[in-house]
């Protein structure tokens, strides 16, 4: 019998997931220094707190293999309702964002193989909304929240389509449209614009990850072009081997001699947890099979 997916994906949880990846000021400037540090480098513990009610979304969602997946769309309010782009949010994290922190191990496969393609066609489906009701929009924020809030949910909503190994072109269409909401808003302009040798570095992610961001004080369009100089760099892996070599052994491939280099410049950040993860992965994706999550971690 199919789960009941109305039971799980609740309006608590994605309010609940709002709260806990984004606990900050919806109206008082931010110090982005301080919320990227959170966000990237301090918070997994924090994260741990949703997953008596994430766990059983994600557990429900993966008994249903991705031929199965229904609208995901269904599960939040009218689109025109004023609540829709918040729960949207939370959905999208509940998708994209919650599987990165719970599932670990052989499990990590489910994050990039399985979770990853679910986020990525609800992520898609938001953005073919008329441009007015995008939740994705500042149209739709603007009267509730800061641009310092509103940078933040925008990253979110894009990040599983930079996560996603075949949208790099666009990747860079969302960028570009986010700097240039900043842009217009401050009447400031992206110093990166001017510095492609950092925005289209090869090494760049892995770089920018261990510099970990910007020092505090830092305001909102400083932080806003780090935060998509960091989106930009995972292009240029892309434009060079077509996928990401720290998602190979997450997906049972073997890297080429090329990424493997790449991987060692990255200095460990992206290495596996074992070998018997390692090897456990790639023989379910020989065979064809899916351990069930949660099982690898008992």
């Amino acid at each position: 019998m199919a789960p009941d997916l109305k039971s799980f994906l609740t309006t608590d949880l994605f309010k609940l997931m709002v709260e806990t990846w984004l606990p900050l000021s919806k109206t008082n400037p931010i110090d982005f220094g301080k919320a990227i540090q959170y966000v990237f480098f301090e918070s997994s513990e924090d994260y741990i707190k949703v997953r008596d009610k994430a766990w059983p979304a994600l557990k429900a969602l993966s008994e249903l293999g991705l031929d199965n997946i229904p609208d995901m769309t269904t599960f939040l309010p009218p689109v025109e309702d004023s609540d829709f782009p918040i729960q949207a949010l939370g959905l999208q994290l509940v998708l994209d964002q919650a599987p990165r922190v719970l599932l670990q191990g052989v499990d990590t496969r489910w994050t990039y193989a399985y979770f990853g393609e679910i986020a990525l066609r609800y992520a898609l489906q938001l953005q073919s909304l008329p441009a007015n009701l995008r939740p994705v929009s500042w149209a739709r924020w603007e009267s509730s929240v800061s641009l310092d809030y509103f940078v933040w949910v925008r990253i979110f909503f894009g990040a599983p389509i930079v996560h996603h190994e075949k949208m790099g072109a666009t990747v860079a269409a969302f960028t570009e449209e986010t700097r240039t909401l900043v842009e217009q808003q401050l009447s400031v302009r992206d110093p990166y614009r001017a510095q492609p040798e950092k925005r289209w570095d090869l090494n760049g992610f892995p770089k920018m990850l261990m510099a970990r961001g910007p020092a505090s004080p830092c305001g909102v369009a400083e932080g806003t072009f780090w935060l998509l100089c960091l989106m930009d760099v995972h292009k240029p892996p892309l434009d060079k081997y077509g996928r990401y070599p720290y998602q190979n052994w997450r997906l049972g491939r073997v890297g080429t001699p090329e990424e493997d280099t790449w991987m060692e410049k990255a200095g460990g950040i992206f290495g596996p947890p074992s070998e018997e993860v390692v090897r456990k992965i790639r023989e379910d994706v020989e065979n064809g099979i899916w351990t069930p999550i949660g099982i690898s971690s008992k």
